[in-house]
């Protein structure tokens, strides 16, 4: 009996790329060179007794050289290629991207509850994922994934509510001063908890580290756990006929119908709108034109692989 296998074949039409690297001799200074150049996408790799960057976007005036890369090898440099371009390719059909360690992510605003100052964001997460044997493979898995967010600071939230205990992000104005240098390493991240309202326009909040520090409540964001979320939805009015905002993020993440039964073929679903949010015209292969510092083009094959069993 076949069943269907959560990972899609990627495929370039070339064997190698030529990417400008540089060397330095310990771990701790490759940190400084990603500090030194933070918008490139750079893999860090221990060679002998150096260590070797690897610039997949970006190309350093201190670089010591290029090096012929297969594409069917040096995995940790192939997943950030695959990521990368992937990520370029939303980005241009304007999807809101991010990147990280644990893969790409691709989200498009669906939906918008005015009163709670949420909205809800769908898409896919893709990660690389090599297949060795019998021969090496590069090739991707998706997840389909729902992202709550809310687009209302604190400051615009209803003020007669305590908002002890919440967890807040901190996103910090692009028209106030620059962020303070205690938390500026925490800016559009979670940053901690809040202990209590000092006056109208400031929060105390325990940062991570457990240190406190008093925030403008302009610059803080509830973050979107299903707790939170459901605290604020009993805060404000919800319009004649709207759904409540729990159950729609069910909805949208296929754990329920549209009629509010269980969804027994959830992972099914999933799987349909995540291929569906990559090949929206349904072509079985999609293609992606590459950033430098790779050149030509890679191809996603969307069709589930099979596998065989007895």
């Amino acid at each position: 009996m076949a069943i269907l296998v959560n990972w899609f074949e990627v495929t370039f039409d070339r064997k190698h790329f030529e990417l400008p690297y540089c060397d330095v001799p310990t771990w701790e200074e490759s940190t400084a060179v990603l500090r030194d150049h933070r918008a490139a996408e750079i893999v860090r790799s221990q060679v002998d007794d150096h260590v070797r960057l690897y610039f997949v976007t970006e190309r350093p005036s201190t670089a010591d050289g290029t090096e012929n890369v297969p594409t069917h090898g040096h995995v940790s440099v192939m997943a950030r290629i695959v990521e990368t371009n992937l990520g370029q390719h939303f980005k241009r059909a304007g999807a809101q991207v991010t990147t990280s360690r644990w893969g790409m992510e691709a989200t498009r605003e669906v939906e918008r509850f005015t009163a709670a100052g949420l909205a809800l964001r769908q898409g896919i997460h893709a990660k690389y994922f090599a297949v060795v044997e019998p021969r090496f493979r590069n090739g991707i898995t998706l997840n389909w994934v729902i992202r709550p967010d809310f687009f209302l600071s604190l400051a615009e939230l209803p003020s007669r509510h305590e908002y002890q205990g919440y967890p807040v992000v901190l996103r910090w104005p692009d028209v106030e001063r620059s962020c303070p240098e205690p938390i500026a390493p925490f800016n559009k991240r979670y940053l901690g908890t809040i202990i209590s309202k000092q006056d109208a326009n400031t929060f105390r909040v325990l940062v991570r580290g457990r240190s406190q520090f008093d925030v403008p409540g302009t610059a803080l964001f509830l973050e979107a756990r299903p707790d939170v979320i459901g605290e604020v939805e009993q805060l404000v009015s919800r319009e004649r006929g709207e759904q409540s905002i729990q159950k729609r993020i069910l909805q949208l993440s296929h754990s329920l119908k549209k009629d509010g039964r269980r969804n027994t073929a959830i992972l099914r679903d999933q799987l349909q709108s995540a291929l569906k949010t990559l090949d929206p015209s349904d072509k079985g292969q999609v293609s992606i034109q590459l950033v430098p510092n790779c050149d030509g083009k890679m191809w996603i094959d969307c069709y589930a692989t099979g596998v065989q069993r007895s």
